[in-house]
């Protein structure tokens, strides 16, 4: 085989033509039974320059053409979602008119020195080119974080004041003076109330303590079985005693909140308002007790007062920040750092996160109970009663007027990630400012259903781009594992299933997705921007419960939710079929269920329910109403969820203003953002919250091995230090656990101890990996082999690259939250990604080409 540079090359040195598309069999190496897939790898900016170069040296050595996926993980689908876009419009251009002059051949998209990649060069600082953005998205975090702050304290304002209310009128709580307050919470019909929810939470325990020996036996009966009434609480635990813990942790949070709010608010409230000394006095501060008179000396002394304990806490963080790092100052060695540094860098790490959380929780009590003080120093009034009202107001409206995804910064992201890789060639060539402007919205504003030929089928090689979900296609959470992934591709987007799950994986169409979430906020690079959020309150495996409570409320949110793919294909099978639509008695024949339901669900489906489930409006209230038992009947109520979705799919496909509402409707905002903080990781199994797909692989490899790949480049730019392969190791082992196929790769070869800082022996190393034993309908290659491409430098990279080594010791491992990237910084890792691939097809054992894959 030609080597790589000089395959696809015309005379005079032109790089390779765009050829025209190629058949699948023949993209898919028909004769040799070949499934290529590359693999972009997650990392940011560092990754999408990366792999760029790698992308570059695939395409002059003709491997590129015939592969038949390009899978992105955050930063990689930064690149591979705008090449595929530019090679798309290039495919699509019209052809030349009858008559002319035939046109100069197009070079191949993102070919060394077009108009694209030299547009990508010049905005390499996109997160935050100019003070003005940073500006925009310093007010939109702020934006986010006060209106995230009224919708969950509009709830907690409202029952605040009507608890007051309900303290003072059962005489518990009295004004007794000028704003202090009197408890009497001994009253014959108050106290005992939660003394009998409290005996009610220990009679539970009991019962669930002594029912922990097994049961097996005694709910058959002739092969029948009966459920009790607890397996409907969380019908998946494989043993009742699960159901039983959960009847009584709600029996005890009950009796808990009980004995708190009765007994323990009004105690607090009076202390409160009475207290002397210190504490008195910052309690009048607060808002207990008479109101404070605040004065310009009197608020200047607080500011100084706040400035002079940050100054403190920053003079103590910088004195154990360099106690902690002591040991790497210098170049001479020292000492490990001592007992108080440790531990002072275990508190900065693990307690900080906490403490932070925790002071959000705390000024949300402090607030409920200065309402609830305002309650009863007030009583039941117009001037209180309408404060409520507004309160209740904003917390019913919220559902209809605030989009939970809109107020997170996942729009920011995308606006910038859009502004430096939503690029066409004719956009990027067009010198006319309007005009060029008017392209590269049209580029922004692509989506990926389009990336598909005039027959339907999608470009080769196909666009995959992989998110984490923290729900699986059986819609529930699984045990032990935090997150899945979430495959987007032009026809479909794709739940995996978990290896052993009956239930198969659950598909949408992706022209669907859009159209429910809307086209102008569910675009190709709303859809890289998802694959690319990093930061979130829920992010799969790297989620931290410390930070949940603090990113939620703070706004600090990149990820989205969006409805599961099996709601979206049921909804899109009830539109294609209408007779489903309608009550059975005005239908002929049986219809199928799709859905397992359990042995006592006798009356699910979708044809054998009432009629007044089958009135839009109706069956909207019925969604809206709590549904504690939701479990009970799941197929029947999983139907009428269709056929709500179904509806709002059906307005939406119409583009019909209407449709907005009832998806707004649907999203209970409140709902999810309590999940983010503090919930469970799904909310009624219909949403799922996607985010960054390096939250699950950071690779994309694992995807890449469900779609059938025999032949498979992973170009690896996610960080890692040059002697560690953290992320390659755990893609093989979530290869193993969730696809059964074992991957024979040993990656040390590339480094041994004694080099500098970011330098290996070798960038690359291949391997061989084997499936097990096909299922039926399902025959994928039963062996493959896998080359990986690792961030690196090593004697034989070019010149420029090793002096850039040499002047910054980081390299090629900088940071992921160094996003800003100067020319020199880009050009670095863009060569570094393409001597990679180049020295992989040369060196690497087999070669890194196509005949190499057949050894």
């Amino acid at each position: 085989m030609a080597s790589l540079g000089e395959k696809d090359q015309q005379p005079g040195g032109r790089p390779a033509v765009v050829p025209a598309r190629a058949s699948r069999d023949e993209a898919d190496g028909a004769a040799t039974g070949e499934k290529w897939a590359v693999c972009c790898s997650g990392g940011g900016i560092r990754s999408a320059a990366y792999c760029l170069g790698a992308l570059q040296s695939l395409q002059a050595g003709g491997l590129l053409a015939k592969a038949k996926w390009t899978l992105g993980v955050s930063g990689g689908s930064y690149i591979a979602a705008s090449r595929a876009l530019v090679a798309h419009d290039l495919c699509a251009a019209p052809a030349c008119p009858a008559g002319s002059a035939p046109a100069e051949p197009e070079q191949a998209a993102y070919a060394p020195g077009t108009p694209e990649e030299r547009s990508l060069r010049l905005d390499t600082r996109y997160i935050a080119p100019a003070g003005s953005t940073v500006l925009v998205g310093a007010l939109s975090l702020l934006l986010g974080v006060i209106v995230t702050f009224v919708l969950a304290l509009a709830p907690v304002y409202a029952l605040a004041h009507a608890w007051g209310w309900l303290l003072r009128w059962q005489d518990v709580a009295v004004p007794s003076g000028s704003r202090t307050v009197s408890a009497h919470v001994t009253a014959v019909g108050w106290w005992p109330w939660p003394v009998i929810l409290t005996g009610a939470a220990l009679l539970l325990f009991v019962a669930w303590w002594l029912s922990l020996h097994p049961h097996g036996s005694s709910d058959l009966d002739g092969g029948q079985v009966h459920l009790r009434w607890w397996v409907f609480l969380r019908p998946d635990d494989r043993d009742s005693g699960n159901n039983r813990a959960v009847v009584v942790t709600r029996a005890a949070m009950l009796a808990a909140g009980a004995a708190a709010a009765m007994i323990g608010l009004p105690l607090l409230i009076s202390w409160l308002t009475r207290a002397s000394g210190p504490v008195g006095d910052l309690a009048r501060d607060i808002g207990f007790g008479p109101r404070p008179s605040w004065s310009l000396p009197a608020l200047a002394g607080l500011v100084a007062a706040v400035g002079a304990v940050a100054k403190y806490v920053q003079g103590g963080l910088g004195q154990w920040n360099a106690a902690a790092g002591s040991a790497q100052s210098g170049s001479a060695p020292v000492a490990p750092p001592g007992l108080l540094a440790q531990v002072a860098g275990w508190l900065r790490q693990e307690l900080t996160p906490w403490l932070a959380s925790a002071i959000v929780v705390l000024c949300g009590l402090v607030l409920a109970l200065l309402w609830t003080t305002d309650g009863v120093q007030a009583g039941y009034g117009a001037t209180q009663l309408g404060g409520v009202l507004a309160a209740l107001a904003v917390t019913l409206l919220t559902r209809a007027g605030v989009d939970v995804n809109r107020l997170s910064l996942h729009d920011i992201y995308r606006w910038r990630l859009a502004d430096a890789f939503a690029v066409t060639r004719a956009a990027a060539r067009e010198t006319h400012p309007v005009r060029a402007r008017m392209l590269f919205n049209k580029a922004s504003a692509a989506r990926l259903s389009q990336l598909c030929d005039q027959a339907g089928q999608p470009d080769e090689p196909g666009l995959v781009i992989c998110g984490t979900v923290n729900i699986n296609a059986a819609r529930e959470v699984p045990r032990g594992q935090d997150g899945l992934c979430l495959a987007f591709d032009a026809k479909h987007v794709t739940l995996r299933r978990e290896r052993g799950l009956e239930t198969g994986s659950a598909t949408a169409l992706t022209s669907d997705y859009e159209a429910l979430m809307g086209t102008r906020h569910c675009a190709l690079f709303d859809v890289s921007a998802i694959s690319g959020a990093a930061v979130s309150p829920l992010m799969g495996s790297a989620t931290r419960q410390a930070y949940r409570i603090l990113f939620t409320f703070t706004n600090i949110r990149l990820g989205v939710w969006l409805p599961h793919p099996t709601l979206v294909h049921d909804a899109r099978e009830l539109l294609d079929r209408p007779e489903l639509r309608r009550p059975a008695d005005a239908r002929r024949g049986p219809l199928r269920q799709r859905r397992r339901p359990p042995a006592e669900d006798r009356d699910a489906g979708y044809d054998n329910d009432r009629r007044w489930a089958y009135r839009p409006l109706l069956l909207l209230l019925w969604y809206l109403a709590p549904h504690p038992l939701w479990d009970r009947r799941p197929n029947r109520n999983h139907w009428r969820e269709v056929r709500v979705w179904a509806h709002v799919l059906d307005l939406r496909v119409a583009n019909r203003r209407a449709g907005a509402l009832w998806l707004r409707v649907l999203q209970p905002t409140l709902g999810l953002l309590w999940t983010e903080a503090f919930g469970k990781l799904s909310y009624r199994a219909t949403w799922m919250y996607v985010t960054d797909g390096g939250h699950y692989d950071n690779l994309g490899l694992v995807e890449a091995l469900h779609r059938g790949a025999n032949r498979i480049v992973v170009l690896d730019a996610s960080g890692d230090a040059v002697n560690t392969w953290s992320t390659l190791g755990n893609a093989i082992a979530l290869a193993r656990a969730d696809t059964g196929v074992q991957i024979t790769l040993d990656p040390t070869p590339m480094w041994v101890p004694g080099l500098a800082a970011g330098q290996v022996l070798q960038p690359w190393v291949s391997g061989t990996f084997r499936r097990p034993s096909p299922v039926a309908g399902s025959c994928p290659p039963a062996e493959g082999r896998i080359w990986v491409c690792k961030l690196g430098w090593w004697d034989g990279a070019p010149w420029d690259v090793l002096a850039y080594a040499r002047g910054h010791s980081t390299f090629p491992c900088d940071g992921t939250l160094q996003q800003l990237y100067d020319v020199a910084e880009f050009e670095a890792y863009h060569q570094l990604g393409t001597a990679s691939a180049a020295g992989a097809a040369q060196y690497c054992d087999p070669p890194l080409t196509l005949e190499g894959a057949g050894q």
